[in-house]
């Protein structure tokens, strides 16, 4: 009877750690991150912050990465003898010109099967354009992606709406989610930026009639500061602007804003989010 009982309890024990595994294996952590333009000097200068926006990356130990507003140099230093690729064009040429909204994946985790820039504009295929009364051009890159571990695939989309145009905002995300249904063709998808925008605005109401808010779908409370842009620690709001948002295919894990200094300093003016999810 001992015999059995342990036999049993080794069986569960093997059953539990597979699992485990099995968990383990199938998610993934995807995160938001504006880092600032290279125009701030001393002690936010970009020489100084690359190496704190690096650090951030691999602390979290990041899979899938929307980035907003580096521009080539920028993307060189993070990309360069790192494990990540990239996808996206820059808003002046949807190539190397003007600020990107890309996306960094890890290369042994992913495989990018197809992907694309667009402008959210009323000419959407041609670069540099400006509507709606928006301050810049504003564009939208996406990936359709393959998870090397699980073997799922998703579609990720990550934007930057206009800071001075709400308009521009309300135009751009009806534009991207347009875009999103006819391409992603049923996948499961992920939707990051800087939204520009708190919760309760129109464009956070248009994200929502397609995707969910990830903090308001984490299984375990959301960690950290509730804004993410802090202005190098001026700003006094508690109302965040980047945001994560998921279709229903997936499982949020944990949804964070990571609030940490690198040596007292800042990494940008943002803080990146952070979610652990699985495709479910």
């Amino acid at each position: 009877m001992n015999v059995l009982k342990i036999g049993f309890a080794l069986t569960c024990a093997a059953m539990c750690f597979a699992t485990a595994a099995l968990d383990n294996r199938e998610t993934f952590v995807a995160a938001t991150f504006n880092v600032r333009v290279p125009v701030d000097r001393s002690p936010n200068s970009w020489a100084e912050r690359l190496p704190r926006c690096r650090e951030i990356i691999e602390k979290n130990k990041i899979d899938i990465l929307g980035l907003q507003e580096p521009v080539a140099e920028q993307l060189d230093g993070l990309v360069d003898n790192s494990e990540y690729d990239c996808i996206g064009g820059g808003r002046e040429d949807f190539k190397r010109k003007g600020e990107f909204s890309c996306i960094l994946y890890r290369r042994s985790r992913f495989e990018c099967l197809a992907s694309g820039t667009f402008g959210l504009s009323e000419r959407p295929d041609v670069p540099g354009v400006r509507s709606w009364g928006s301050a810049c051009p504003r564009i939208a890159t996406w990936g359709i992606f393959r998870d090397k571990q699980s073997k799922k695939e998703f579609i990720y989309y990550n934007t930057h709406l206009d800071h001075v145009s709400e308009r521009a905002r309300c135009e751009g995300i009806k534009l991207l989610i347009a875009h999103a249904k006819k391409n992603a063709a049923g996948k499961p998808m992920i939707l990051s930026g800087d939204f520009n925008s708190h919760p309760g605005s129109e464009t956070y109401r248009t994200v929502l009639s397609m995707l969910d808010d990830s903090a308001a779908v984490s299984t375990t409370p959301h960690e950290g500061s509730k804004m993410t842009y802090q202005g190098w620690g001026r700003s006094r709001t508690d109302r965040p602007i980047d945001f994560i948002f998921v279709s229903k295919d997936f499982s949020v894990l944990s949804h964070r804003t990571d609030d940490s200094l690198v040596k007292g300093k800042y990494a940008s003016d943002h803080y990146p989010v952070v979610v652990t999810l699985s495709i479910k």
